[in-house]
Order: structure tokens, then C-alpha cells, then sequence
């Protein structure tokens, strides 16, 4: 098979030629990856911002922690948020109906999400204990950066708590973050 002489060519900068269909092509391929790339930074934006605080900022709330509400507890609702005012802090208000503990938790990477371990009651006084958790599939990679994980816990009952504790579990180990008594 004999081949055709290219009769029309493209000198790039570095001194390289090549047939002009060959650079048409390579210039459509760099506006399609141009786009692909716009379209998932703009597919994206949303998940890296920090909400405006609101309770639902992480969804609807969830009891598919695990965590049964304990004896003496009419419920307790645990919403993850994205706002996160105070990286490895709580604040508990206990003049609240119900009773609210907002805190962040800080996870070891990506993959890693806020959980209730678990919430005990003594008679009056109230312990709950909120761990950062690494949900990921075998093959999954994630970001390696600490990231802080905000949640919202509400604890309803028609008599509250006189005290809470909060302890945290996450990347700094296992410590009371507050303890707060009316």
C-alpha cells in the first residue's frame, strides 16, 4: 500500500509537524477535557462550602447509627451537619427544648463521618459520646486530610437532663469536650 505525501501540515512551537486533521482532532479532545473539567468543578462547588449553620445542613435527621435511646429518654435525634463553628468543641443548651448538643468532631480523612456512639442517662445526668467513623469501601481512596465532621444532637424528654456530658472519639483520641449542669 503506498501512502499519500500530507499536502497540508501543522508546525507546532517545539518544531513538531503534524497533518492538520491530527491537530483539529487534538484540539477538540483539549475542549472536551476543557469542559469536563468546568463541569465537574461547578458539579462539585457545593460540597466543599460550610452551610449557614442551620440544623439540617447535613440532611434529614437519622437514627440509623445504631444507637438505641436509652431508658428514661422519650428520643434522641442525631443530624451530621456541614457547619463545623468549633473544630473539636460542643456546646450544650440545656435551657433548650429539646436539648441540644452542637459539635464537630474531627476525622482522620475523607471517608471518615460523624456517628452517636451512644447516650446513657443516670438519673439526671445525661452522657453522650459522638466518634468519627471511617465508612469506606475496600477499594474506595480518600482525601488524606483531617476534616471536621459537625453534627447536631437533640435529646427530648418530658423531664431534661440536669446535666450533659459530651465526650468526643475521634483523631485526637477519647475526652470530655463538655459538661455542662444546670
Amino acid at each position: 500500500m503506498r501512502q499519500r505525501p500530507i499536502t497540508q501540515a501543522v508546525v507546532c512551537a517545539s518544531g513538531t509537524t503534524f497533518p492538520s486533521g491530527t491537530v483539529r482532532l487534538r484540539m477538540r479532545r483539549r475542549r472536551v477535557l476543557t469542559g469536563t473539567a468546568a463541569i465537574t468543578a461547578v458539579a462539585v462547588a457545593g460540597c466543599t462550602g460550610d452551610g449557614d449553620g442551620t440544623a439540617t445542613d447535613g440532611g434529614d435527621p437519622t437514627d440509623a447509627t445504631g444507637t438505641a435511646t436509652p431508658a428514661g429518654l422519650a428520643a434522641v435525634t442525631f443530624t451530621p451537619r456541614e457547619s463545623c463553628p468549633n473544630p473539636g468543641g460542643a456546646t450544650v443548651r440545656l435551657d433548650a427544648d429539646p436539648v441540644s448538643v452542637v459539635g464537630c468532631v474531627i476525622g482522620k480523612n475523607g471517608c471518615t463521618r460523624p456517628r452517636l456512639a451512644s447516650v446513657d442517662r443516670d438519673a439526671g445526668d445525661v452522657a453522650v459520646v459522638v466518634a468519627a467513623v471511617e465508612e469506606r469501601e475496600e477499594d474506595e481512596a480518600c482525601t488524606e486530610a483531617l476534616v471536621n465532621l459537625g453534627y447536631e444532637v437533640r435529646i427530648d424528654d418530658a423531664d431534661p437532663p440536669t446535666s450533659v456530658t459530651v465526650v468526643h472519639d475521634d483523631v485526637d483520641g477519647r475526652r470530655t469536650v463538655a459538661d455542662i449542669t444546670r
